[in-house]
C-alpha cells in the first residue's frame, strides 16, 4: 500500500465503473471504527452500525459454535510448518503477487477447554490473588522507605531525588528498545510448539533449562526470534482481509499521531494512502490535521478529492508497467535530473554544468562538490558512459532513495580531499587538465624592431585628432555664397484636398525626382542673395553659434549645420 503526505480531505468514488473502483464493492463495512460509503473513508463509530454489527455477529457465532464438532483433549492442532494457509486460485492478492517475499502466519484459535482445566486455572488465579494482596503492603512499605532515604541523599548533596532513584535503579535517561534475550527466544520456541490440553507448566518443563542450552542453540534461538520479528514487520499478510485489517489499523494510528502532533507542537500535516493493484481489498484514504486541505484549493487551486484520484490511478499504473519501461536511455536521463537537481541546490547556482572528466580537480577541489555513495565498483563517471543496464539501475535506484547525494564539502572535508587528490596526481592516478596552447605555437614571429613594422611613434602622431576649427560670423557670410541650404520635402497632400480641386483641371504631372546635387546646384543668383539675407538675420540675432554643435562636432563638413556644398558649386568658387 503506497502513501503520499497530502493533505485531509475524502475520497469519492468516479463517476464512471473504472477499474480503480470496481474492487471498492467487495469493501463496504470494514468495522466500528472506520467505515467505507460510496469510496470515503472516514473515522468514527455509529452505534446503530455498531449494534446491528454485533447483533449479527453474534447469532452468526452461535449457529456456527452449534455445527462446531467437539475435538479431544488430547488432540494436536495441525499447524502448517510455516503457519500459512494454501492460496486460493483464481485470486490475485499481495501474496499472490509477492511470492518470494515472507509471509505473516495467521493466528490459530485455541480449542475449547475442559472443565477440569477450567478449575485448575480458576484456583492459580485465586492463589495469586491471594499473594498479591499479601505481598502489596510489604512492597509499598519498602517504596515508602525508599523514597525517604532518597529524599535525605538528595537534600545532602544538592541533587533532586529523582536522580537518586535513577541512579539506585540503574536508569538511562532514555528508555531502551526491547532487545532479543534468551527468555524471550525460549519463549518464542515454546509458543512454535503448542500441545493442546497440555499446561504452562507441563511445557516449561518439558522444555530444556536455560543452563542445558549450548551457545550454538542459544545463538539459533535467537535467531530463529529476530527472523520472527522482521517477518512481523516486514511480512506479507496471507490473505486480502488480513491486509485490509492491517491497513485499517495502521492508518488509524497515524491518524490519530497527526492529531496529537498538531496539538503538542502546532505541526499540520496531510496524507494519501492508496492501494496498487485493482484486485486489493484495501480502501484509498486520506487523512490530515487541522484543516490542511485547505491548502489544495487556495493554492494549487486543485481539490484533494482529485490529487487522490490521480494519485491512485498512478499507482495502479506504476504497478502494471504502464507508465514508462525502464531501458538504458530512460534510467539514464532519471539519473541526469537527480544529478543536475542535486548540484543546482547545494552549489546555489541556477545554471551550473557537471565537470565529470575533471571530477577530483573541478568539481571537488574547485567547486567543494562531492557525490556521496556511488555505488559501483568504477569511479565516478558520466552516466552516459555506463553501458551495462544492471549498473544503469543500480545508480538509478540509489539516486531515487537518496543514499546517493550531492554533498556541500567543509572546510576540513575540502583540505582532506584536497590531499588526496595531489596525492593522486603525484601518482599518476588522475591527470589535470592542461592549459590550452596557443594558435600560433611553432610559428616564427616578426621582431618589434623590424623595418616592415611602423614604428609606435609615428602610428601615434599619425593617429592624433586635426585641430577643430571654431565657426564664426564671417564664415557663416563666406559659406553663404558657396553653399545651399537642403531643401525641404514637400507636404503631401491629402485625399480631401485632391478630391475638392476643381476637376476640370488638367491633372499635374508628377516631377520627376532628382538627386540632392542637381537640387542644390546654381540656377539662379536669386538663390543666393536670398540665402545670405537669411544668414544675417540669423547672426545678429545670436542664433548661430561660434561653435559647431554636438551632432556636427569631429563631423567631416566644412560649413554650420544644415548647409551643404556640392562638388560643382565648389569647382565654381574655386
Amino acid at each position: 500500500m503506497l502513501f503520499l503526505i497530502t493533505a485531509v480531505g475524502v475520497k469519492e468514488r468516479c463517476a464512471g465503473a473504472c477499474r480503480c473502483c470496481l474492487a471498492l464493492d467487495d469493501a463496504v463495512e470494514l468495522g466500528p471504527s472506520v467505515s467505507v460509503l460510496n469510496g470515503l473513508t472516514t473515522y468514527g463509530s455509529s452505534s446503530e452500525s455498531d449494534d446491528s454489527d454485533g447483533s449479527d455477529s453474534d447469532s452468526s457465532n452461535t449457529v456456527d459454535n452449534s455445527k462446531k464438532k467437539k475435538k479431544n483433549v488430547n488432540d494436536f492442532v495441525e499447524i502448517p510448518e510455516e503457519g500459512v494457509p494454501p492460496a486460493q486460485p483464481g485470486i490475485r492478492g499481495w501474496r499472490e503477487r509477492n511470492p518470494d517475499r515472507p509471509v505473516i502466519p495467521l493466528h490459530t484459535a485455541r480449542s475449547k477447554q475442559n472443565a477440569e482445566t477450567l478449575a485448575t486455572a480458576k484456583m492459580k488465579r485465586d492463589t495469586k490473588r491471594e499473594h498479591t494482596e499479601k505481598l502489596t503492603p510489604a512492597i509499598e512499605n519498602i517504596i515508602k522507605v525508599r523514597n525517604e532515604m532518597a529524599e535525605e541523599v538528595a537534600e545532602a548533596h544538592g541533587v533532586k531525588p529523582e536522580l537518586i532513584l535513577r541512579r539506585l535503579m540503574s536508569l538511562g535517561s532514555r528508555r531502551a528498545l526491547r532487545k532479543i534475550s534468551l527468555f524471550n527466544a525460549k519463549v518464542h520456541s515454546l509458543c512454535k510448539r503448542q500441545k493442546i490440553g497440555e499446561t504452562d507448566q507441563a511445557q516449561r518443563s518439558a522444555s530444556p533449562s536455560a543452563a542445558d542450552i549450548d551457545e550454538e542453540a542459544e545463538k539459533a534461538m535467537r535467531a530463529d526470534l529476530l527472523l520472527h520479528r522482521e517477518v512481523q514487520k516486514h511480512g506479507a499478510r496471507a490473505t486480502g482481509t488480513a491486509c485490509m485489517v492491517d491497513a485499517r489499523h495502521t492508518t488509524g494510528s497515524l491518524m490519530e499521531e497527526l492529531e496529537a502532533l498538531a496539538e503538542r507542537t502546532g505541526m499540520i500535516g496531510f496524507a494519501f494512502f492508496t492501494r496498487t493493484h485493482v484486485h486489493d481489498k484495501t480502501v484509498p484514504v486520506e487523512m490530515g490535521s487541522w484543516g490542511a486541505l485547505n491548502f489544495f484549493p487556495e493554492v494549487l487551486k486543485m481539490d484533494s478529492r482529485d490529487v487522490g484520484a490521480k494519485f491512485e490511478l498512478w499507482a495502479i499504473a506504476r504497478d502494471q508497467g504502464a507508465l514508462s519501461a525502464e531501458t538504458l536511455g530512460s534510467m539514464c536521463k532519471e539519473i541526469v535530473k537527480y544529478n543536475d537537481g542535486g548540484v543546482k541546490l547545494k552549489s546555489g547556482k541556477k545554471k551550473f554544468r557537471i565537470n565529470w572528466s575533471q571530477y577530483w580537480t573541478v568539481m571537488v577541489v574547485k567547486n567543494r562538490l562531492m557525490l556521496r555513495g556511488w555505488p559501483l565498483d568504477r569511479p565516478v563517471c558520466n552516466p552516459y558512459d555506463i553501458k551495462d543496464i544492471d549498473s544503469m539501475r543500480k545508480v538509478r535506484n540509489v539516486m531515487r532513495d537518496g543514499s546517493c547525494f550531492w554533498h556541500r564539502l567543509t572546510d576540513s572535508e575540502w583540505e582532506r580531499e584536497k590531499a588526496k587528490v595531489d596525492q593522486m596526481l603525484e601518482d599518476g592516478e588522475i591527470e589535470a587538465k592542461q592549459r590550452k596552447s596557443r594558435s600560433d605555437k611553432n610559428t616564427k614571429r616578426k621582431s618589434r624592431k623590424s623595418p616592415e613594422r611602423e614604428p609606435q611613434a609615428t602610428r601615434s602622431k599619425s593617429n592624433k585628432a586635426k585641430p577643430r576649427r571654431v565657426w564664426n560670423e564671417e564664415d557663416s557670410e563666406e559659406a553663404a555664397e558657396t553653399e545651399t541650404v537642403k531643401p525641404r520635402k514637400s507636404k503631401k497632400r491629402s485625399r480631401v484636398e485632391a478630391d475638392d480641386r476643381n476637376t476640370d483641371e488638367p491633372p499635374k504631372k508628377k516631377k520627376k525626382r532628382t538627386s540632392k546635387s542637381s537640387k542644390s546646384s546654381i540656377e539662379t543668383p536669386d538663390r543666393f542673395q536670398a540665402l545670405q539675407k537669411k544668414l544675417r538675420k540669423l547672426a545678429k540675432a545670436k542664433h548661430v553659434s561660434t561653435q559647431l554643435p554636438a551632432t556636427v562636432r569631429g563631423s567631416r563638413r566644412s560649413g554650420p549645420p544644415g548647409i551643404r556644398a556640392t562638388a560643382e558649386e565648389r569647382a565654381a568658387v574655386e
